[in-house]
């Protein structure tokens, strides 16, 4: 027979958790598991944490672009206003750093809490302390009233130094993937070597430092967008870079034409059928099922025309049009003032600014919409020949 006394009635059986000495307790990990949530509640929650970094970083890459432009077309702004503007830009890099790193909106939060994940932990939060103190240095270099331009300029090249360094921590990440792995290291490699070449052949001089500011948010902005759609097929990657040569094509090669040759007979549908021309090639090779996209694409370039007409013209031509007002009235904002004429040939139509503002953000609208659907059903990006593959 057992030594021990029977157990009275209605007693609890000591477990194995019950029957510990006191004072002694589980691990870190499996304490915090017991009070984590659900497996389902943690998964949505992670999910939910990822949408919203994701699209945060598109936004932010998206507007980074705008601004980078604004930087480059406006050089010959006041020292204060063009200062202002370097500020504000670095502001804009750091947060893509934090953002990128933020582990807040990280799929593996938690684990990142555990201790057998401290490095990883280490290396989030320094680099969220890169984009930190790159922030607190345009600040400064903002904030301080006595700090002359050129001690100014040289906190800034600091900053992006900094955040050279950030985004090439960024590309150690195990979670990264090899396409944004490189692009990281390219941009925090080319971020450093032009902030080095610029200051050792071109002083501090604060012009030729908002070019270099304004090239690398330009490229920083396209690569937070990118990250932030987080393309896991290959054909996505295909629409990217569709999307890419249409701004480029709208910008650049449109926006040269447009600024000079409108002595052109019937001018305007001349120009819509440019718009439209290249993308041809996707109805000849997709069949019409893929008439919304090229659609979409040609929008888009007929977007950047007309959003980036003086832009372009102020940053490589050598315009100096206010871009104030010009934008106001792009945007609908000066109501019935006409803002440019439509030269159909045998007609004319004066667009006015309302007119002209409505046009943009309907092709916006829909410009979205159809991009949207395409890049989340990829699988539809295939060529339709009907013709069986040799063999």
């Amino acid at each position: 027979m057992s030594s021990n006394p029977e157990t009275p009635p209605g007693a609890t059986v000591p477990g194995p958790e019950t029957s510990r000495p006191p004072g002694r307790r589980s691990s870190w990990v499996s304490r915090h598991l017991r009070s984590a949530p659900s497996g389902t509640e943690t998964e949505r929650r992670a999910a939910r944490r990822v949408k919203i970094g994701r699209a945060t970083q598109v936004f932010l890459g998206l507007f980074s672009v705008g601004f980078a432009v604004a930087v480059l077309a406006t050089l010959e702004s006041t020292l204060t206003g063009l200062l202002l503007l370097l500020t504000a830009a670095v502001v804009l890099i750091s947060a893509q750093t934090i953002l990128a790193e933020g582990r807040a909106l990280s799929e593996n939060w938690f684990e990142l809490r555990a201790p057998r994940f401290w490095w990883r932990a280490i290396r989030s939060w320094g680099i969220v302390g890169v984009g930190l103190l790159a922030l607190a240095l345009a600040a400064f270099a903002l904030l301080d009233p006595n700090l002359a331009a050129t001690a100014a300029t040289f906190v800034l090249a600091i900053a992006l130094v900094l955040m050279g360094f950030g985004r090439i921590f960024q590309a150690g990440g195990v979670s990264v993937p090899l396409w944004l792995r490189g692009s990281l290291l390219s941009t925090g490699a080319l971020t450093i070597l032009l902030v080095v070449v610029s200051v050792a052949f071109e002083g501090l001089a604060l012009e030729s430092f908002a070019i270099l500011v304004g090239i690398i948010l330009l490229v920083t902005g396209i690569e937070t967008v990118v990250a932030g759609l987080h393309p896991t097929d290959p054909r996505q990657f295909i629409l990217l870079k569709l999307i890419l040569f249409s701004a480029f094509y709208g910008l650049i090669l449109i926006n040269w034409i447009d600024l000079f040759g409108k002595s052109v007979p019937a001018y305007g549908v001349w120009l819509i059928l440019t718009y439209m021309a290249p993308f041809g090639v996707l109805i000849v090779f997709e069949g019409w099922q893929s008439w919304p996209l090229a659609t979409s694409l040609g929008l888009l370039v007929s977007l950047m025309n007309d959003v980036g007409y003086y832009f372009v013209g102020n940053l490589l031509f050598g315009f100096h049009e206010p871009l104030g007002p010009w934008i106001a009235g792009q945007l609908g904002f000066l109501g019935p003032n006409v803002v440019t004429i439509f030269e159909g040939g045998s007609f004319t139509i004066d667009v006015t600014s309302w007119m002209m503002g409505l046009s943009i953000y309907l092709r916006a609208a829909v410009v979205g919409v159809i991009l949207y659907y395409w890049w989340q059903h990829p699988g539809e990006i295939v060529a339709r020949t009907g013709v069986p593959a040799p063999g």
